[in-house]
């Protein structure tokens, strides 16, 4: 699970880094450019702060302003996509809402994947390179449904973008980690002499959380290689 959430984290915002650049918003830009590049990220931004939102609803915490997509930049000249502007809460609330796109944005790829593609949702969130290349790469997938494969590779990116976390987003991350450990050693204290049972259990929750991030990590790296393979591109 760890590998796949610093691929994803790394790659995609590597990915968009590169995307800011292409489009123009350090300067020299054209509004063509930031069209397309608004048009690209724009379900993934949305399903990201919708998760903030959703979050702040499900711990009973008051919204002040929620804008799903406005992009603008801010008093420090930072690019802000979307916000969720929420009262303070404790760490651990706070945790739930900074991190709650890491969950909700690959589910999202997840569903689409299963709904657009052959693959089953099991298939999905059990990702096998052999299975991807039999059902999709080598299939007529891509020629049977152009329309429907254009969408899933559209929806696809935008939402494996918008599984990154935004700085203050991570902000949340030590009180996680922080309560993971604790949780675990509290657990373990509590079922000593069922070391097999707790071992068990994080084993199959360590391969539920990577399967769930295998694939956005996937494409995030996919959308990495072919930003940094464009970027060279356009220096020759």
């Amino acid at each position: 699970m760890g590998l796949e959430l610093v691929v994803l984290y790394a790659a995609g915002s590597y990915a968009m880094g590169r995307l800011i650049g292409i489009s123009g918003f350090g300067g020299g830009g054209t509004v063509l450019g930031r069209m397309a590049f608004y048009l690209l990220i724009f379900p993934g931004v949305v399903l990201h702060e919708s998760a903030h939102y959703l979050a702040c609803q499900l711990t009973g915490s008051k919204v002040l302003s929620f804008a799903p997509f406005s992009p603008r930049r801010s008093v420090g000249g930072r690019l802000v996509l979307g916000y969720v502007r929420h009262e303070r809460r404790g760490l651990p609330i706070e945790a739930i809402i900074g991190l709650a796109p890491i969950l909700l944005n690959p589910l999202g790829l997840l569903l689409v994947t299963a709904l657009l593609t052959p693959l089953t949702f099991q298939e999905v969130a059990n990702p096998r390179l052999g299975t991807i290349r039999e059902s999709i790469l080598s299939s007529d997938y891509f020629t049977a449904s152009p329309l429907l494969a254009a969408i899933w590779v559209y929806l696809s990116l935008s939402f494996a973008l918008g599984s990154v976390p935004s700085r203050k987003d991570l902000a949340s991350l030590p009180a996680v980690l922080i309560l993971f450990v604790g949780g675990i050693f509290l657990i373990s204290l509590l079922r000593q002499g069922a070391e097999n049972v707790l071992s068990s259990a994080i084993y199959e929750l360590s391969a539920l959380a990577a399967g769930l991030y295998a694939l956005p990590a996937t494409v995030a790296a996919l959308a990495a290689l072919m930003m940094g393979l464009w970027g060279q591109g356009a220096r020759h």
